[in-house]
């Protein structure tokens, strides 16, 4: 009995015989993201939309299309609420408006939370803190504590506004 075989049933097959750790690899191609250090991950990661000095881009138009800025945030992250809803951020990834002063933000930011480690999370929120924005009278690093205790609230905008709204404005 002869059978005929198109292109997809080839491919399919030829996959079907690779070794199975070949096979996760080509089906899920992702790359891990491995570096700690709180500058070289907001630069490979952050500086791309809110720009290396973390002035933000954008927010110019009548949309309001662009990135918040980062800087002015000193307040917020002298406290352990600031410091729990930026790290809420970095996991859950907002989308939707933002108003920081007079100007109105409306973008998309990844879901860093599958990406990156509590590690990584501590070190790009202590950038921002301690580098981008001058320190606060108060403030103490943000630890691991924080990002867990962030990892676990609701995986909703709705719960990342509610946390923003509880901060004083920007």
């Amino acid at each position: 009995m002869l059978f005929r075989v198109n292109t997809m049933q080839s491919a399919l097959l030829a996959l079907s015989l690779l070794p199975t750790p070949a096979l996760a690899q080509k089906k899920t191609n992702r790359v891990i993201y491995t570096p700690t250090e709180g500058r070289q991950i907001y630069n490979d990661r952050c500086a791309v939309c809110h720009l290396p000095d973390g002035k933000g881009r954008g927010g110019e138009d009548d949309e309001g299309n662009g990135f918040p800025p980062l800087v002015g945030m000193s307040q917020w992250l002298a406290t352990r609420e600031g410091q729990l809803y930026v790290a809420h951020a970095i996991i859950y990834g907002p989308y939707g408006s933002v108003a920081v002063g007079d100007k109105l933000y409306y973008g998309l930011m990844p879901r860093f939370g599958v990406r990156f480690t509590d590690v990584q999370i501590v070190e790009v929120v202590r950038y921002i803190a301690e580098v981008i924005n001058k320190p606060a009278p108060g403030y103490k690093p943000i630890d691991a504590a924080i990002v867990q205790q962030a990892r676990r609230l609701p995986d909703n905008m709705p719960a990342l506004e509610l946390e923003r709204n509880e901060l004083p404005p920007r």
